[in-house]
């Protein structure tokens, strides 16, 4: 465990993420609401997919929660392991796994079907939540060790096996990856029959027929290594930014990584690792990464190396409210679009539907936008009686 971690955060560590939630729900929503009133060219509604084969823009999304999330663990989990000599004690573990528990059942509210109360319509593992949890249990373990090669070399270790399993033992199909084989497998041993959780699997442990998986999914259970990659990555990142030096070596620093994770995720593309993210194969994550590294880079250059701050603030909001932004963001949009259609009805005479629709949509976001606005100013009152 490094000595001295320094107690401060990043400008640019909270500006990236906030950048990252804009991008899921502001940007997204919108652009589509523009398209539906509009309509927008295909290359750029495109870049808000999720297609089995190939990279967009909407695919760094989730990596880039992932790797957030690690370059927060040096900062909250150094502080804690510094105040006890570098040792893990209870009120440590206490803290990690009340945050893991916390991130896993908000998790299966949002997305897993917890609260239809209905076993057979449970997904026990299946959305960012759960692997941001994964991730940082993983990597709250190995903030304990001493050793900075044992930090490295588990999740490195972890994404070559994985990668391995993937490229021996299957294809890169929505049907033949190894990755979905295993998924079935796990939840047909932990699940009941009938579970809507479990697809049929062919006789030779593959799903047979496309017109069976209804909808493109992801894996989760066997590929969790790779979200312990991407956590670690970002833990790396921010021990980048804590080291020695000057803020231009330290950018230096970051950009070597950052290029070096571009370079292997380009060369194992080359050499026949398809880029899929569904399964987070070995060449999307680390080009994956790579980018989310060098947006890092770009963000602490301006922030926090030239001090350029103005007009940041509503990232800065989504950042530091980020697991706010994001369950109203996946549970309760329905609710403030809702609101939104409610106050813009009057338009549809004037303006047609289709735009009337993009002025919900915005009204939608000044929604967001003020809850989390009031969620921040709470926050500094309950500071101010602190005191």
């Amino acid at each position: 465990m490094e000595k001295n971690v320094d107690s401060s955060r990043f400008f640019a560590l909270d500006f990236l993420r906030g950048l990252d939630m804009v991008l899921l729900t502001v940007i997204g929503p919108l652009v589509w609401a523009v398209h539906n009133a509009w309509g927008l060219p295909d290359a750029v509604l495109f870049q808000f997919t999720h297609p089995w084969e190939g990279f967009t823009l909407w695919d760094i999304v989730m990596p880039g929660f992932l790797f957030m999330c690690g370059a927060a663990i040096p900062f909250s989990l150094g502080r804690r392991l510094e105040k006890n000599g570098g040792k893990p004690d209870a009120a440590y573990w206490r803290h990690v796994l009340l945050r893991v528990a916390m991130l896993w059942t908000l998790g299966m509210i949002v997305q897993g079907h917890l609260l239809d109360f209905d076993l057979l319509e449970l997904r026990p593992y299946n959305n960012t939540l759960q692997t941001i949890a994964a991730g940082y249990l993983a990597m709250a373990a190995l903030a304990c060790a001493r050793s900075r090669a044992v930090r490295i070399a588990v999740p490195l270790a972890g994404f070559a096996v994985y990668a391995a399993l993937l490229h021996f033992l299957g294809d890169y199909s929505m049907t033949g990856n190894f990755a979905e084989v295993c998924e079935q497998r796990i939840l047909g041993a932990i699940m009941p029959e009938g579970s809507k959780a479990i697809r049929e699997i062919g006789p030779l442990g593959y799903l047979p027929d496309i017109s069976k998986v209804g909808e493109i999914r992801y894996t989760w259970w066997l590929t969790t290594p790779m979200f312990v990659f991407m956590t670690a990555c970002g833990d790396f990142s921010a021990r980048l930014l804590l080291a020695p030096g000057d803020g231009k070596k330290k950018t230096v620093h970051l950009a070597v990584f950052g290029a070096a994770l571009l370079a292997l995720g380009f060369a194992l593309e080359a050499c026949g690792v398809k880029l899929v993210k569904h399964i987070f194969t070995a060449s999307f994550t680390a080009q994956a990464m790579g980018w989310c590294v060098l947006a890092l880079v770009a963000a602490y250059a301006i922030t926090d190396v030239v001090g350029f701050r103005r007009g940041l603030g509503v990232f800065m909001l989504f950042g530091r409210t980020s697991l706010l932004a994001y369950m109203i963001g996946e549970w309760f949009w329905p609710c403030f679009m809702f609101a939104g259609d409610y106050v813009t009805r009057g338009l549809v005479r004037h303006v047609g539907a289709g735009a009337q629709g993009v002025a919900a949509c915005l009204a939608a976001i000044g929604m967001l936008i003020f809850c989390l606005y009031i969620r921040r100013r709470f926050a500094a009152f309950e500071k101010e009686v602190a005191k």
